[in-house]
């Protein structure tokens, strides 16, 4: 592909907006209490040249989570993205978007997937008072994406089965 005029052929990445969601316990006496809160909850890739920068991050997505009432019981907050990346009919696929998030333990690296949520973090126990990590996203940049402002939205989900 022939770059654009101003001599970059860039991708564009915004997170539409980032889901948290929370499963509660089985409603007994001494329900869990899970909290998780995302913030910012939109994640932008700036234009870069792909020849300069391979890899294009997004600022750190603040990740806030509370786990009361279960136990010794494992928990873990999962990802997953509802598609590609979209800009119109041009997609992207969203297994060029990894992340890398600490502290590490509980956190761990990964990559995007549309079909099968990706553990983000794991543990067991109570996490109280509630706990902070950084999350930053990125994206392998390519000559060979259409110029435009893809967007897809990631589901962030906090368990304790």
């Amino acid at each position: 592909m022939m770059p654009c005029s101003s001599g970059r052929r860039v991708a564009v990445w915004s997170l539409a907006a980032l889901t948290a969601a929370a499963l509660l316990g089985d409603g007994s006496a001494w329900a869990q209490q899970l909290s998780l809160q995302i913030n910012p909850k939109r994640a932008t890739f700036n234009s870069a040249d792909p020849d300069t920068m391979p890899i294009v991050t997004a600022q750190p997505i603040v990740v806030t989570y509370r786990v009361r009432g279960n136990g010794n019981g494992p928990w873990r907050i999962t990802l997953l993205a509802e598609g590609d990346l979209v800009d119109g009919p041009t997609t992207i696929d969203i297994s060029n978007v990894t992340w890398t998030a600490t502290p590490a333990p509980p956190f761990q690296n990964g990559t995007l997937s549309k079909t099968v949520e990706q553990v983000l973090a794991s543990g067991s126990g109570d996490v109280n008072p509630a706990a902070q990590a950084s999350v930053v996203f990125q994206l392998a940049n390519s000559w060979n994406y259409a110029t435009g402002q893809y967007t897809q939205t990631v589901v962030f989900t906090l368990s304790a089965p």
